[in-house]
C-alpha cells in the first residue's frame, strides 16, 4: 500500500464548502473552447437566489481609471463567449478599481449581454463606448454609492467617483481585480468564457494558465479560522501480481484509492457544524441531528504554491465522515474536528492546479 501524506500547501490555506448539485456551477471545461485546451464554464440552474459565478485573475499593473477609461473608447477590453440557445442577462465584465491613498474602491461592471439571446457559438465581444455598465463602491469618507450609466458617460462615472468625498483624483485609481460573472439566478443557462483582452493583453482561460491568480468561484464558503492548518491525504492500495518465475511483482495495479481532507475549524458556526457533522440537518438556525441524512459537499482549497503562485485543490463531491467531539472548557478556544471523504461522482474526483503566475 502507498501513502501520501502532507500538508496542502505552502504556509495558510483556506478551505471552502459548498452544495455539489447547487443552483450555480463554475468549473473548466474542455467540452468547448475558443483557443487552448479549456473555457471557463458558468452555470446557472434557474432556481435559488442572484450571486456571483465567476472566473476571475489579477489585471497587468499600473491600470488606472483614467487609463481604463481611454482603453474603452480605443478597444482594448473584449473576450469570447459561447452563450446557451436562451434570452437572458449573460456574462458581465467587471471591473474593481481601489484607491491608493485609502480604503476607497469602485466596481464598474459593464453589462452589454443583457437580455441576450444566446447562439450556442463563439461570439467576441468588444466593450464600446455605448455600453450600460453599474458603478459603486466605497468613497473616502466611507459612504458606499451606486449608479447606472453607458460607457460613454465614463467622464462623468469618474465624476460621480470624486464627488463620494474622494480628495484626490480618480484618475489615479488602480485596477485591481477582472471578473466576467452571471449573476441573476434566472434562466438556466449556461456560459463560456474564452480569450479575454484587458487592455490589450490577452488571456486565454486555462486552468495554470499565464492569467495571474486566475480562479472560478460558485457561491464557496470559506470555514474561517482552523487551529492547525488543512491536511490532504491520498491513499493508494495495491496488489501485486507475481508469478512463481519471478522473486518481483510484475506490475502492482491499483486497487483501491481514498482522498481525505482533514481541518480542525477555530469557528463553530452552524454553517460549520453542519457541515462537519455527517448527520446533521440545518434550517434557518437550528440543527437537528438523528434523521441520518448524509451530505454531499464540493470542496475548495487554496493557497501558495513552493513557487509562491496560486495553488486551488478541487474536489467537486465528498462527505464527511468519522467522529466529531468539541470541548467546551474556560479559558480555551472551542474547536470543531472535521474529515471529508472525496466520492467519485461524474467529474474527476479530484484536481490540483497551480497557477503558472
Amino acid at each position: 500500500m502507498a501513502k501520501t501524506i502532507k500538508n496542502v500547501l505552502v504556509g495558510v490555506a483556506t478551505l471552502a464548502i459548498k452544495s455539489p448539485y447547487s443552483e450555480s456551477i463554475a468549473e473548466w471545461s474542455a467540452a468547448q473552447k475558443q483557443a487552448g485546451n479549456h473555457s471557463a464554464k458558468l452555470y446557472k440552474d434557474g432556481t435559488g437566489s442572484d450571486g456571483s459565478t465567476h472566473v476571475q485573475f489579477t489585471p497587468p499593473t499600473g491600470i488606472t481609471l483614467a487609463n481604463w477609461t481611454a482603453g474603452i473608447a480605443a478597444g482594448k477590453y473584449s473576450f469570447y463567449h459561447y452563450c446557451s440557445a436562451v434570452s437572458g442577462n449573460f456574462a458581465q465584465f467587471e471591473f474593481r478599481f481601489e484607491d491608493p491613498n485609502s480604503d476607497a474602491w469602485v466596481e464598474i461592471t459593464a453589462v452589454p449581454l443583457q437580455s441576450y439571446l444566446g447562439t450556442a457559438a463563439w461570439v467576441l465581444k468588444t466593450l464600446v463606448d455605448g455600453d450600460n455598465c453599474g458603478y459603486g463602491g466605497v468613497g473616502e469618507a466611507g459612504a458606499s454609492f451606486f449608479n447606472w450609466g453607458p460607457l460613454t458617460a465614463l467622464s462623468a462615472v469618474e465624476a460621480a467617483v470624486n464627488a463620494e468625498g474622494v480628495v484626490d483624483s480618480a484618475s489615479d485609481w488602480i485596477l485591481s481585480r477582472v471578473r466576467l460573472e452571471l449573476w441573476e439566478a434566472t434562466p438556466e443557462r449556461t456560459c463560456y468564457i474564452d480569450t479575454v483582452k484587458v487592455n490589450d493583453v490577452t488571456y486565454t482561460m486555462e486552468p495554470g494558465g499565464t492569467a495571474p491568480a486566475l480562479s472560478l468561484d460558485s457561491g464557496y464558503v470559506e470555514v474561517g479560522y482552523t487551529a492547525d492548518g488543512v491536511t490532504f491525504e491520498y491513499n493508494a492500495t495495491t496488489s501485486p501480481i507475481k508469478v512463481e518465475e519471478e522473486t518481483f511483482p510484475l506490475d502492482l495495479p491499483i486497487t483501491e484509492e481514498s482522498i481525505a481532507i482533514k481541518c480542525n475549524m477555530a469557528e463553530s458556526s452552524l454553517f460549520n457544524i453542519d457541515k462537519a457533522m455527517a448527520g446533521a440537518s440545518l434550517s434557518g438556525n437550528v440543527i437537528t441531528l438523528g434523521g441520518g441524512v448524509q451530505k454531499k459537499v464540493a470542496l475548495k482549497l487554496v493557497g501558495t504554491s513552493p513557487d509562491g503562485f496560486s495553488r486551488t485543490i478541487y474536489v467537486p463531491l465528498a462527505a464527511a465522515t468519522g467522529g466529531v467531539s468539541t470541548a467546551f472548557k474556560k479559558g480555551e478556544k472551542n474547536v470543531l474536528p472535521v474529515e471529508f471523504q472525496a466520492l467519485k461522482g461524474d467529474s474527476d474526483v479530484c484536481t490540483i492546479i497551480d497557477n503558472a503566475v
